[in-house]
C-alpha cells in the first residue's frame, strides 16, 4: 500500500470529468429554493442521501430542530420552518483513526429564480455552454458540493482509504442570513480539524469573510390627502434622501475601516439599501400620501467588528441626520434590526490548516492561489466559533448569483474536485493500491 498520488488523481478526475458535470446538472435541476420562512430542500437532500448511501458512507439525516438545544443558542434564527423533509445530510467515510478529520461542506438551498428574465436557460433546466454551466445554483454553491462529493467518489474508487474521517455535508437554510443549518450540524456534533466550505470565491482561498448587519430604517409621518389645503410632507421623499445618505455612510464606513485581506479591488465594504415599501403590517394601504416608508437595508463590516460598536456609530449618525437634514426633519425615523448578526470569521492564515490548502491547490494547479478574504457574508463564523474549527473558503468563479442566468466554471468544478481530493489525502493521510 502507497500514499496517492496527484497525478493518479488527476487522470481519475479527467476520466470522470463527463460524469461530474451531469451529476452537477441533475443537482441543477432540483428547485431547492429557500423562500423563509419556508425553504424547498427536501427532495434535493433525499438525492444527496441516497448518493452518499450508494458509497457506503456512514449517512446522518436530521432536521435542524432535532438538535438539542439548538433553538437556545445564540447563534439561532427564529421564524423558520422545518417541515418533514427539510434536512441537513452529514455523510462520513470512516478513517483508520489515526489522522487528521477533515470537513468538506456547504449548503443545497439557493436563491428564489426571480427576477424572472433568464435568457440563457430556464433556472432548473441547467445548459452547458462556452465552458460555462448555467442554471439557479450552479455557482452558489451546488457546483463547489459536487465537486467535494467527487472528490471523496473519486478517492475511495481509487482505493484509498483515509487515516482520519473524511465528511461531506448538504446543508439546508443558509440563504437569506440563515445559518441555521450550519449551526445544527455543529452542535450535532459534525466538526472535524479542519472544514473547508465551496462558497463561489473565485479560486481564492479566503480565510475570512464579511460579517453583515441587516435591519429597517423607517421614516413615520402623518399620512392622508391634502384636500383641506394644508401640504402634507410625504414620506417617500424622506427615503428618497435617506438613500442618498446610505452612500454617505458607505463612503465614511470605508473610511474608518481597514483589514489587510480585503485590499483588493471589489472588497470594499458596501452598503445596499435593497427594499422600499410603505405598507404597514396588517393595515391596507390607502391611495394618498402614506404614513410610513421603511427602507431595508445591509451593511457589511470587516471581522473584529462587535455588533453593539457597529450599532453604536450607525444610530449615531442617523441621529445626526434626523435633526439636522431638512428632507428627514418631518418625521420619526426608527432604526431597526431585521435578522441576526450574520458574523464575520477570519482563520489565521499562518497555521496548518491554510499552509495545507495552499500545498495542495499548489500540487494539484501547479500555481499560487490568491489568498484573501471573501467579500461577501456567510455562515463561516458558525464553522469557526460554535464547531471550532480552523474554516477556509474555496469555491469557484462564477456569476449573476442571485440573479438571472447563474453560471458557473466548468474546469473550476473538476479543477476543486482534485484539489479538494488531494487536500483530503494529504491533510488525513493514508493509503492507496
Amino acid at each position: 500500500m502507497n500514499a496517492i498520488t496527484t497525478s493518479v488523481i488527476r487522470k481519475a478526475v479527467n476520466r470522470h470529468a463527463d460524469e461530474i458535470v451531469a451529476w452537477t446538472k441533475q443537482f441543477v435541476r432540483f428547485p431547492s429554493e429557500n423562500r423563509p420562512p419556508d425553504g424547498n430542500e427536501a427532495a434535493a437532500q433525499q438525492w444527496i442521501a441516497a448518493e452518499c448511501r450508494k458509497r457506503k458512507w456512514k449517512v446522518d439525516v436530521f432536521s435542524p430542530l432535532a438538535v438539542r438545544g439548538v433553538r437556545k443558542h445564540p447563534s439561532w434564527l427564529e421564524g423558520r420552518n422545518y417541515p418533514k423533509g427539510r434536512d441537513n445530510v452529514v455523510a462520513r467515510w470512516r478513517g483508520a483513526g489515526k489522522g487528521q478529520s477533515l470537513l468538506l461542506s456547504g449548503h443545497c438551498d439557493v436563491a428564489p429564480f426571480e427576477p424572472d428574465n433568464w435568457k440563457v436557460c430556464r433556472p432548473y433546466k441547467p445548459v452547458v455552454k462556452n465552458g460555462r454551466l448555467y442554471g439557479r445554483g450552479s455557482a452558489d454553491m451546488k457546483g463547489g458540493l459536487a465537486a467535494m462529493f467527487w472528490a471523496m467518489r473519486i478517492l475511495q474508487e481509487l482505493g484509498f482509504r483515509p487515516a482520519g474521517d473524511i465528511l461531506f455535508e448538504s446543508l439546508v437554510d443558509e440563504e437569506f442570513a440563515g445559518g441555521n443549518g450550519t449551526l445544527a450540524a455543529r452542535l450535532r456534533g459534525h466538526n472535524a480539524g479542519l472544514a473547508i466550505v465551496s462558497e463561489p470565491t473565485r479560486m481564492e482561498v479566503c480565510p475570512a469573510c464579511l460579517g453583515a448587519f441587516l435591519g429597517d430604517l423607517t421614516l413615520t409621518g402623518k399620512g392622508g390627502m391634502a384636500f383641506m389645503g394644508k401640504a402634507i410632507a410625504n414620506p417617500m421623499n424622506g427615503a428618497a434622501r435617506a438613500i442618498e445618505l446610505f452612500q454617505e455612510w458607505q463612503t465614511q464606513w470605508r473610511a474608518q475601516n481597514k483589514h489587510a485581506l480585503f485590499t483588493a479591488p471589489g472588497k470594499q465594504l458596501n452598503v445596499l439599501p435593497w427594499h422600499v415599501t410603505t405598507d404597514k403590517a396588517g393595515e391596507f394601504t390607502q391611495m394618498g400620501t402614506p404614513l410610513i416608508a421603511k427602507i431595508a437595508w445591509i451593511v457589511w463590516c470587516h471581522p473584529g467588528m462587535t455588533e453593539p460598536e457597529f450599532y453604536r456609530r450607525f444610530r449615531a449618525f442617523w441621529e445626526k441626520c434626523a435633526a439636522t437634514d431638512p428632507a428627514l426633519q418631518p418625521f420619526e425615523l426608527a432604526l431597526e434590526r431585521a435578522y441576526h448578526y450574520v458574523k464575520p470569521w477570519e482563520t489565521p492564515t499562518g497555521g496548518a490548516a491554510m499552509k495545507s490548502i495552499v500545498s495542495a491547490f499548489e500540487s494539484y494547479r501547479g500555481d499560487k492561489p490568491g489568498i484573501g478574504g471573501a467579500a461577501f457574508s456567510c455562515d463561516l463564523g458558525v464553522y469557526g466559533e460554535t464547531g471550532k474549527m480552523p474554516a477556509i473558503l474555496l469555491g469557484p468563479r462564477g456569476d449573476h448569483l442571485h440573479a438571472p442566468d447563474e453560471w458557473v466554471e466548468i474546469q473550476d468544478l473538476l479543477d476543486l474536485t482534485g484539489i479538494y481530493a488531494t487536500l483530503a489525502a494529504e491533510w488525513c493521510g493514508g493509503t492507496a493500491k
